[in-house]
């Protein structure tokens, strides 16, 4: 039993915990990406396509004629009307020329055709499903690290402003414990109640500006959320965020996975095309009732064929197809040069980026120790009424702007890492 209590509530621990880190964030966007799950149906299209491709080339047409016509005529042979709705035989008469319609049709046949040689069909759109699938699959894996950066960043924005909050309360916790120092040595006179009162007014500021940094905390917390398409608006306070730069992939990228298979897919079109321009033959048969005149039983028969199309000539319609596939490769490899260029500039410029605010942290960090050891030397000075309180006010100010300043340099180097990391892949 004891066992059994341990494991739940180690079970709603993690749950909990999960919720408040990245990784949570980042799983319910992809599940409930409306684009994602497009994109997955699509392979399952493809599927259904090639499915489809499959019966066209391989599989017999199985199909069902019928007709019955009639042509009456009013016969007037022998000086009399009379209406006859078949004739073969007649001189003087109202109606369709006997010869086109030779009286009236009785069909009732089953048929069938069977496509012959169609492997090299078959197999040229086997292939463009193939690559299709493949493209898919590549730009499945572009909007999972597309949503994964947007989700990043957003989360990056929201842990920004809660630890401003909480900077925030640390300077109002400070303010307050200064206030409690000071009220004795205002009733003996070794300070002013004037004192006391800048005090308490500098932590009334403090306090307006922690309302409004939990305000732009639950602003972009929502944001999140909305993200990520989580219906749950519990405020949860969030795991801090630590990211590393990723290495370069050890498989080809996936922008230029998607150059490459854009070429196949031109290619794989290309091939589509030649197949038009093969023989295509086809048997039939077909069996059942064919009749003219009268129905009757001896008129039941069936036939057999095999037919050939062939196109010869269609204009160069071919050769226009295979100029216009070079010029779209062509412009599929100045897309590609010019992406592989911009990014690696880009990288470069993040990187300097990124050490350029590590020299800044290091400045900040120093500047922090060296004001918190000046703030322990006010502390103990103020008993003794050796530091104006202006000069403590003041100082308070600065360690609380230089700790948000810390705080927005941290988290603009992760957005950098970030962005360092998608234009990695």
């Amino acid at each position: 039993m004891k066992i059994a209590c341990f494991l739940f509530l180690t079970l709603l621990f993690n749950t909990s915990f999960a919720q408040n880190g990245l990784r949570y964030y980042i799983e319910n966007a992809e599940q409930n990406s409306p684009l994602i799950n497009k994109q997955s149906n699509t392979n399952k299209i493809i599927d259904l396509n090639l499915e489809q491709f499959n019966a066209i080339y391989k599989a017999p047409k199985i199909a069902i004629n019928s007709n019955v016509l009639f042509s009456p005529i009013l016969s007037m042979d022998g000086n009399s009307n009379k209406l006859e709705w078949t004739s073969s035989v007649s001189n003087d008469y109202i109606g369709y020329d006997l010869g086109a319609t030779n009286g009236g049709q009785y069909q009732a046949l089953v048929s069938i055709s069977q496509p012959l040689f169609t492997g090299k069909y078959y197999e040229a759109q086997e292939n463009k499903s193939s690559i299709e699938k493949a493209r898919n699959t590549n730009n499945i894996a572009l909007t999972k690290a597309n949503l994964k950066q947007l989700v990043t960043h957003q989360y990056i924005l929201c842990v920004q402003s809660q630890n401003q909050k909480e900077n925030i309360e640390k300077t109002s916790q400070l303010i307050k414990e200064q206030i409690q120092q000071m009220k004795p040595l205002v009733n003996t006179g070794v300070y002013k109640l004037i004192d006391l009162k800048l005090l308490e007014i500098t932590l009334e500021s403090s306090e307006i500006e922690k309302e409004r940094l939990a305000g732009v905390y639950l602003s972009n917390f929502n944001a999140l959320n909305l993200l990520c398409g989580i219906s749950d608006t519990t405020l949860h306070t969030l795991e801090s965020i630590n990211l590393q730069l990723s290495n370069p992939p050890q498989t080809p990228s996936l922008f230029r996975s998607q150059f490459t298979l854009d070429s196949l897919s031109a290619k794989a079109v290309q091939k589509i095309v030649h197949t038009q321009y093969l023989p295509q033959f086809n048997a039939f048969a077909d069996a059942g009732l064919n009749a003219t005149y009268q129905l009757t039983p001896n008129r039941l028969g069936f036939s057999v064929g095999v037919g050939l199309k062939w196109n010869l000539f269609d204009g160069h319609q071919e050769k226009i197809m295979e100029d216009k596939t070079t010029v779209q490769l062509s412009n599929i490899g100045i897309d590609k040069y010019y992406f592989e260029n911009q990014n690696q500039i880009r990288k470069n410029n993040i990187l300097k980026q990124i050490d350029n605010l590590d020299k800044q942290l290091a400045l900040i960090n120093n500047q922090l120790d060296d004001y918190n050891q000046l703030l322990e030397l006010y502390q103990i000075e103020i008993k003794q009424s050796l530091v104006s309180v202006l000069a403590l006010q003041s100082l308070i100010k600065e360690i609380n702007l230089k700790q948000q300043a810390r705080i927005n340099t941290l988290m603009t180097k992760e957005i950098l890492i970030n962005s360092y990391n998608y234009w990695n892949l």
